[in-house]
């Protein structure tokens, strides 16, 4: 018999009223994207997509193809 993992999941609203547990994983619904949460951060810290998806278009990401075509400026 296989295990199955399964985290907590909502939406960006839902993520925007939540303080997880230090270390614990969500799923953000609405973007598709994983968020770790510090026990202290409301909403937690979402993680970039591989797509790139839910990069904020002023984000600089350094040593990047972004970094490159921004010049570098943070």
């Amino acid at each position: 018999m296989s295990t199955q993992v399964q985290f907590k999941r909502g939406t960006t609203s839902d993520h925007s009223s939540f303080t997880g547990a230090s270390g614990e994983l969500t799923i953000n619904t609405t973007k598709k994207c994983l968020v770790i949460h510090d026990g202290a951060t409301q909403g937690g810290i979402e993680q970039l997509r591989s797509d790139l998806d839910n990069l904020s278009t002023s984000a600089t990401v350094p040593g990047s193809q972004v970094d490159a075509i921004d010049g570098g400026s943070y």
